[in-house]
């Protein structure tokens, strides 16, 4: 006996396993298949790895339950196996003086062999892989000894992000020159802010991914983003910093933005769907502000009239949308209203676009508010109406917003489905509930539509890339499948619900078009047969 199982056994007997020296002694090494038999105390088998080996096998008992367990002095005993025929495989990192036990009746035929051992030293993550073949070409001309000018200089005459067409799909490469620490994504292809990698030590920071081919956002980067100490959130608000338009990005959007901080880019694959009404056209919008009895606070309201609106016209649509500052300035909504309407695409439409106020009265107004929700339908539908001339018509009468926005049009409107007829939800936070009421099967909206009883119309859309995130390794909610189950609750209630899944992420640039697509699919004239 060796040793080292010496070692192991007296290790064995002093764990209190008083185990006979007659089934000590068999060594088990990589390849070498052992055939033998268990013993109702243990048959002890030494294993030939060294600590922090991963070792991986295959056990093959021959009829009788056995009980194969992982042994260590310096660790508690791990079972590993429980099993009477078929093939069992085991994966474990050896211990300090590691031995295997199998245990069984006296004389029961088993068969053991280790198919890997993998010493720490040997445990090196493979070398990058590149998605993009113009990056896997770029790593080997630097490691060649060569320089990043050619590539910069090419990217620079075609503009980013980079995409290349590898086997039948598309790979997008996002790039970034020069920073000094990191570079983030932001609004990228995944539910996250993903980080760049840097290219060896070299200039260059890219990141690719392989995406579908009627993809559609719009992202920034934030080089350098501080680092900061303190919960997960606080460290992701902190990209806010440094984040701008990609500088080599030929689509930046909003076209006339003060600067680049203020500025997105964009992509479009060329699969990426037509949004109605852009290019949009010149819309007036008129200001004024609302005082709310029932929320007890003030806000601005912008207002549009589609051009030769008439209120008396029995198709006229009345249309509320929320964060209408960023629906009027950044998405340009009154414009591509005024362009369906002259293309007869739309009937005539009025719009209220109604201002959030700030960040933490929208958190508590738009999810799930009832005096929102009172508001909306007792004070300014009432207010919008005669303002328009109008004599207000549920069936004419819809909802929208994007986000907590979306959340708040459904809820709106299965709050007051005698007001508002039809809702349109984009990306709507349906991960949101009441506190105490989080942990359910059923989102607390799903759970709304499955009990009421009147459902409007809904239009819900969602982003492929709406996926959970996770935070300190719990995965968070899925916008995604949040929005598909309230649409399955609607369906299945026989409700009117229409869903549009993009290939897109948490992004207005998407939103623009999904609201129009949702004011056509509700409003429209029917397809041509």
């Amino acid at each position: 006996m060796s040793r080292r199982a010496l070692s192991l056994g007296v290790a064995v007997m002093a764990a209190g396993l008083a185990l006979p020296p007659a089934v000590f002694g068999d060594t088990l090494s990589q390849g070498y298949e052992l055939t033998a038999t268990a013993a109702p105390a243990g048959r002890i088998l030494h294993l030939d790895a060294p600590p922090g080996a991963y070792v991986t096998g295959e056990f093959r008992p021959s009829g009788d339950e056995l009980v194969m367990r992982l042994l260590s002095h310096d660790a508690p005993r791990r079972e590993l196996s429980r099993a009477s025929d078929g093939v069992q495989t085991f994966h474990f990192v050896a211990p300090e003086a590691a031995g295997i036990s199998v245990a069984g009746p006296e004389g029961a035929a088993f068969s053991l062999r280790l198919t890997k051992v993998v010493p720490l030293a040997e445990q090196q993550p493979p070398a990058a892989g590149f998605l993009s073949p113009a990056m896997r070409a770029l790593a080997g001309t630097l490691a060649e000894g060569g320089a990043t000018e050619a590539f910069w200089a090419a990217r620079a005459a075609e503009g980013t992000p980079m995409i290349e067409e590898d086997d039948g799909r598309s790979i997008v490469t996002f790039l970034y020159r020069g920073a000094a620490r990191n570079v983030r994504l932001f609004g990228g292809p995944s539910s996250d802010h993903d980080w760049l990698e840097r290219l060896g030590g070299s200039d260059v920071w890219f990141r690719s991914y392989a995406l579908p081919p009627d993809t559609r956002l719009a992202y920034r980067l934030a080089p350098d983003v501080p680092d900061l100490p303190g919960p997960a959130r606080a460290r992701r608000v902190a990209i806010l910093a440094t984040s701008a338009a990609d500088p080599l990005n030929r689509h930046p959007w909003p076209e006339d933005a003060p600067d680049a901080f203020n500025q997105w880019s964009v992509l479009e694959l060329p699969g990426a769907p037509a949004q109605p009404g852009f290019p949009p056209l010149p819309a007036t919008v008129e200001e004024t502000r609302f005082a709310s009895a029932i929320l007890g606070n003030s806000r601005r309201i912008q207002l549009y009239r589609s051009a030769g609106f008439d209120p008396a016209d029995p198709r006229a649509l009345l249309l509320f949308v929320f964060d209408g500052p960023r629906a009027v300035a950044e998405m340009r909504i009154p414009g591509a209203l005024e362009r369906l309407v002259a293309e007869r695409r739309l009937p005539p439409v009025a719009a209220v676009f109604i201002d959030p106020i700030d960040g933490e009265t929208r958190a508590r107004e738009l999810p799930g508010n009832p005096d929102f929700a009172r508001f909306m339908a007792g004070e300014l539908l009432p207010w919008a109406a005669a303002r328009f001339g109008l004599a207000p018509d549920p069936a004419r009468t819809v909802v929208a917003g994007a986000s907590f926005g979306g959340i708040g049009a459904a809820h709106v409107a299965l709050s007051a489905p005698e007001a508002f007829g039809a809702a349109i939800s984009m990306s709507g936070s349906y991960w949101w509930a009441p506190e105490g009421q989080e942990e359910q099967a059923l989102s607390w909206m799903a759970g709304r539509a499955l009990a009421a009883d009147r459902l409007p119309r809904l239009f819900i859309t969602a982003g492929r890339f709406e996926t959970g995130r996770a935070e300190n390794g719990v995965v968070g909610a899925d916008i995604r499948e949040t929005s598909r189950q309230l649409y399955a609750v609607l369906k299945g209630r026989g409700a009117e619900a229409h869903w549009r899944l993009y290939s897109a992420g948490h992004d207005s640039f998407v939103w623009r078009g999904a609201l129009m697509d949702g004011l056509i699919q509700l409003y429209g004239p029917p397809p041509a047969r």
